[in-house]
């Protein structure tokens, strides 16, 4: 499903911030352009008898990676969150043939906890 053969570039005036996620197949860390599309909520959830609260957020990150449940991504503001889902974005700019091609990932967004 990932293909590099597309050439978007980055829109610095929409995906304004600069993150860094932590790719677990090289162990290295790969930049990414994201913004906020929600911001941070908290939540109550119950493990074991307990109330916690827990921090949600959702970013919609540019192009395609491959980014899968349980990674790490580090905002730019140093903060650490883990994915729990993702929804891919597609784009196709000629709608004619919109049906009878791959589509184009031009954006992921996250959900962060």
């Amino acid at each position: 499903m990932l293909g590099f053969k597309n050439a978007l570039f980055v829109d610095r005036r929409v995906y304004d911030a600069k993150g860094t996620w932590k790719n677990p197949q090289q162990d290295i860390e790969d930049v990414i352009f994201y913004f906020v599309s929600t911001p941070l909520t908290i939540s109550q959830e119950w493990k074991n008898g307990r109330e916690q609260l827990v921090e949600t957020t959702e970013i919609t990150v540019f192009g395609e990676k491959p980014i899968a449940v349980r990674d790490l991504v580090v905002l730019k503001d140093g903060t650490e969150y883990e994915v729990t889902k993702i929804v891919v974005n597609y784009f196709e700019p000629n709608i004619m043939i919109k049906d009878m091609l791959k589509q184009r990932i031009e954006s992921q967004t996250l959900t962060l906890e």
